[in-house]
């Protein structure tokens, strides 16, 4: 939900501020450190708190054996605010190389153009003469390049896209244009979505009321219907992302309607564990690292159960450490990148298959674009490793009975295991890994930035060594 507090995208938005986007200052992440952060069979460094009794797991085919949950697309995409797209593809006709760059290392995910923003973003030229409202003097134009240098960016990037289109301000003609320009710059596939948030949105003649009133939510889904459904002629039969919903269970019962009238191919609905909007102080580490926020997608995995019955797929078309921007110190830290693993997973486990990361030009984006060169963050490691771990075509499988560890195996798709286990205990985990003389090591600790690689090997196929508190170790089998 990205209301209040994505300071830099709504300042954006008002013409006279454009240039203030990305003034946030970030200084760049090192390149990921050789070592594991480990310890071997010696054991944990003297005075390290450890449980004597190690966890075990065995690296066997069985792991991965039956049943699971199949990789259907890339795990994680990204969201972008048109404002923060807009300056980062730059004045040239083609955007600097390093942002293409980048979205390859990524693994050319699926990137949406949506947020706050979507709901405030006029097509170049549309808007004309002064201002004739509040409304009007407030949206954003796009520049008449945009759609041009997206294709430039695109046809080098490769990733799918989707386009949001305004709802609440926007017309039909609006819409039209942008389906037709969006058309253009695709090469990767498109799709669109309707609307940012209309859970949000105000019923008219109903701003006086001080509380709920019986059928609130059915009137609010009926007339998203009518105002969506009104645009929805302007996509041809291009697919439809949405409803988009900031909290979801605010229309659980009219949820499967919504799918049904506007015909959408993907159910999309946005989730956060933290906000930001109201209370900064309550964005704090330990609370992005507790099992609540990492555990957000499994709350919602009625979500995911209402569009299979559509037979339909289901993601979280936008997430992030936490609305309104996140809180700077605990959303670019590495602490985010041990969360944004454990939610992933949470979330495929949950039934969806994709999670899209925002960047609204605040603390929480993954990585920048400063002078023609991307500055990366904590979490941009994160979302690289996990398009890594588990590519299409992978099966992901709970692994029971790992003692005070959640372990999940994702089986490759030309064979061999990718074992991830996870640490949430403040208390360093022992762990004796069998059925392996020698396996790849990626950590992510919350105290330090990158994801820390390396081996570990046995010539009797008994691994003993110590998971980090509170941090997510992947051991990949080495044939």
């Amino acid at each position: 939900m990205e209301r209040g507090g994505a300071t830099r995208v709504l300042r954006a938005l008002a013409p006279a501020l454009v240039a203030a986007l990305f003034a946030l200052a970030c200084g760049p992440v090192g390149a990921a450190a050789a070592s594991t952060g480990l310890r071997g069979k010696e054991g944990p460094s003297a005075g390290t708190k450890v449980n004597a009794h190690p966890s075990e797991v065995t690296l066997t085919p069985q792991l991965t054996a039956a049943g699971g949950v199949a990789v259907t697309t890339a795990p994680v995409g990204l969201s972008i605010e048109y404002p923060v797209m807009a300056e980062d593809l730059g004045s040239a006709p083609c955007p600097p190389p390093a942002l293409a760059a980048q979205l390859l290392q990524l693994g050319s995910p699926p990137l949406e153009l949506g947020g706050v923003s979507q709901d405030m973003t006029a097509p170049a030229g549309a808007l004309s003469g002064p201002p004739a409202s509040w409304d009007t003097a407030t949206l954003y134009s796009l520049p008449p390049a945009f759609w041009s240098q997206l294709h430039c960016l695109l046809a080098a990037a490769k990733d799918p896209l989707t386009v949001g289109l305004d709802v609440r301000t926007g017309s039909l003609s609006w819409a039209t244009q942008m389906a037709t320009e969006a058309e253009s710059a695709a090469t990767a596939g498109l799709s669109f979505s309707l609307g940012n948030e209309p859970d949000l949105y105000a019923l008219p003649d109903y701003e006086s009321l001080d509380k709920p009133f019986a059928g609130e939510e059915a009137a609010a889904a009926s007339l998203y219907i009518q105002l969506a459904g009104a645009l929805r002629g302007a996509l041809g039969g291009a697919p439809l992302v949405g409803p988009e919903l900031a909290r979801a269970g605010d229309w659980r019962d009219q949820l499967p309607r919504v799918i049904e009238q506007l015909h959408e191919q993907t159910v999309g609905v946005h989730l956060y564990p933290l906000t930001a909007c109201a209370s900064p102080r309550a964005v704090t580490i330990g609370g992005l690292l507790s099992p609540q926020a990492a555990d957000g997608p499994t709350r919602y995995a009625w979500v995911s159960a209402d569009a299979r019955a559509a037979g339909l797929p289901a993601i979280i078309s936008e997430a992030n450490s936490a609305s309104c921007g996140g809180l700077s110190g605990v959303s670019d830290s590495p602490a985010a990148a041990v969360w944004a693993v454990r939610f992933v997973l949470s979330a495929l486990k949950a039934g969806f298959q994709e999670v899209r990361f925002h960047f609204s030009g605040n603390s929480y984006d993954p990585f920048i674009l400063r002078g023609g060169e991307v500055l990366t963050r904590p979490l941009e490691r994160a979302l690289i490793a996990l398009n890594q771990w588990l590519p299409v075509g992978a099966t992901l499988h709970t692994v029971p009975g790992v003692r005070e560890l959640l372990a999940t195996a994702a089986g490759q798709p030309g064979g061999g295991i990718v074992l991830i286990l996870d640490n949430e205990r403040a208390e360093a985990r022992p762990v004796l890994l069998r059925g392996a003389r020698s396996v790849r090591t990626a950590l992510f600790e919350p105290d330090r930035a990158g994801a820390q690689t390396g081996m570990l090997s046995s010539a009797h196929g008994r691994i003993r060594f110590t998971v980090a508190a509170n941090s997510v170790l992947a051991l990949s089998s080495v044939p």
